[in-house]
């Protein structure tokens, strides 16, 4: 310190990790474990599209690992750092520590093409083998996310009088060699957070340059240690109730989860085609028709948007697509049928027992009302 102090000699001498980047992650070790323990079909999916995200994450934290440890950069680095504040969380991929500011890094690997317009939006493009764009989509900001956490930092540090006067920038790494990142009609501000993982050692050069020439003193080695050591004694895992996440049940666990519901449907594919044996000896569907014309095109329309948003609730709840609860055919035969109690219900083709006890009591007061 003495040293740095009379002679301007840093011990850092380059990138130095205080808490390393590891492809050894907790929660992707245990969705693994939970996936190979889960038996039903449609909830295995959902925990194997998590691993595959996480894992797509970590691919792309560790290119920018690499360009850390080769950037010859004097700074103090940290991997994975989660920070509690009241009710306020941030998980930061990497905190870089300079002679002259904080910066956070969010890391995105992002598959598609990305422009940025002049509000500051992402949109994400896919193109065909031809070139051709078949889907766009809009994407939340990494930038507004990064800028969340340095907000969060900055109280943190200052509350616990770690350090108050120090800049937090923000740097959003694009980890996919393959994208192309399209910024031109992207705000100033935006366009100067955002940066290809394979140019982020010029990002964090060009950015010590800059506040180089502002004079604004360097901040010692003592006070970089004490921060770094600060934000890993403070980092704090994250805990996942994946029960509660996945809607898991001691049902989904059972070996034969998936006969059984083969079996149900195999018996519900009966019953309907019972019922359309029946339906024509009887006329039966003429006679639901006709009970039908009580309602106007106006009271179907309103039933059906309740229907639809009934739907959607659900499935924000569950964490599952809309026609996983039911899908439009299976709605247009509601408004068909208008079922006035469970049995009506269970009639209606895609409604099993486990649906009509799960939904049953709020679709018939929907159609009812």
């Amino acid at each position: 310190m003495f040293k740095e102090i009379l002679f301007g000699i840093s011990s850092v001498k380059g990138p130095e990790f205080i808490k390393e980047f590891t492809t050894d992650n907790k929660q992707l070790e245990d969705l693994k474990e939970l996936s190979s323990k889960v038996k039903n079909n449609d909830k295995k999916k959902y925990i194997d599209k998590d691993i595959a995200i996480l894992k797509y994450g970590i691919d792309g934290e560790k290119n920018t690992d690499y360009e850390l440890k080769n950037s010859f950069i004097p700074m103090l680095i940290l991997h994975d750092i989660r920070l509690e504040s009241e009710d306020y969380v941030a998980q930061m991929d990497y905190i870089l520590i300079t002679k002259y500011f904080i910066m956070i890094l969010e890391t995105k690997k992002l598959s598609g093409d990305i422009s940025i317009n002049e509000s500051g939006e992402f949109v994400r493009s896919f193109k065909s083998k031809y070139g051709k764009v078949y889907k766009r989509e809009g994407i939340y900001s990494p930038v507004t996310q990064n800028e969340r956490h340095i907000r969060i930092l900055k109280k943190i540090l200052k509350d616990n009088n770690v350090c108050k006067n120090i800049p937090i920038y923000s740097g959003v790494v694009m980890a996919n060699s393959k994208s192309i990142i399209n910024k031109n009609r992207a705000p100033k501000d935006i366009k100067e957070q955002i940066v290809k993982y394979d140019q982020l050692s010029k990002f964090i050069k060009d950015k010590i340059d800059y506040e180089k020439k502002k004079n604004n003193g360097i901040i010692i080695d003592k006070k970089m240690y004490s921060i770094a050591e600060y934000l890993k004694i403070n980092n704090k895992e994250a805990s996942f109730d994946y029960f509660k996440k996945y809607s898991l049940t001691e049902e989904d666990f059972k070996e034969d989860y998936n006969n059984e519901c083969l079996i149900e449907k195999e018996i519900e594919e009966d019953i309907e085609e019972l019922k359309e044996i029946d339906n024509k000896i009887t006329n039966s569907i003429i006679d639901e028709k006709d009970s039908n014309e009580t309602f106007n095109n106006e009271d179907i329309d309103n039933i059906r948007k309740k229907l639809k948003k009934f739907r959607l609730d659900i499935s924000k709840i569950n964490g599952i697509p809309p026609y996983y609860v039911f899908n439009d055919a299976t709605l247009e035969e509601i408004l068909e049928k208008m079922p006035k109690c469970n049995e009506d219900l269970i009639k209606v083709r895609g409604f099993g027992k486990v649906k009509v006890e799960k939904y049953g009591e709020n679709i018939i007061e929907i159609v009812n009302n």
